[in-house]
């Protein structure tokens, strides 16, 4: 009886001494998240804690829908011919607060096709002339789209790469 109250005992005490083992493991390795902190030459957001919840809201989805660009581009260009006027389909929405410019290109060449110039929000671009003259056939290009600010249609905002197709029919 002695020995199994002994036996017991130890049992208890490495129970212990593992539990307090794996507890002092876990809390010594834990990962500490990553706190990012506002740095030095940031707007100032000071008036933030003046706003109601539903202020604070719609701040934040304005700084949320500027960050954002969209575009509806054709990725399929068509032309009849290649001296002719054909059909690019390119729609700056009105939910962009940047102008854009789409620049085309055949694929590995570095030569522009195609130029849209600044097409401002809300604006819709049915029909481009090629810079080229291509001969009949369909061809891979890579369009470049640049964000251009408005009040400074030469403040360079961002750049998205899309690739697409290019029919010349006769």
């Amino acid at each position: 009886m002695q020995k199994n109250k002994k036996l017991k005992l130890v049992v208890l005490l490495l129970l212990l001494v593992g539990i307090v083992s794996i507890g002092s493991y876990m809390y010594l390795h834990r990962s500490v998240p990553n706190v990012v902190a506002n740095g030095g030459g940031a707007e100032d957001t000071s008036f933030v804690k003046n706003m109601t919840d539903e202020e604070l809201k719609e701040y934040l989805q304005e700084k949320a829908d500027k960050s954002k660009f969209h575009l509806k581009l054709d990725t399929n260009m068509v032309f009849n011919a290649a001296n002719e006027v054909g059909t690019v389909n390119i729609l700056n929405p009105a939910s962009n607060q940047y102008g854009i410019r789409v620049q085309t290109r055949l694929e590995g060449q570095n030569k522009v096709i195609y130029d849209s110039g600044l097409i401002k929000p809300k604006q819709y671009v049915e029909a481009g002339e090629l810079k080229a003259n291509l001969k009949r056939g369909v061809y891979k290009t890579q369009s470049t789209v640049t964000y251009y600010e408005l009040a400074d249609s030469s403040t360079k905002i961002g750049e998205t790469a899309i690739v697409g197709q290019l029919s010349v029919n006769n």
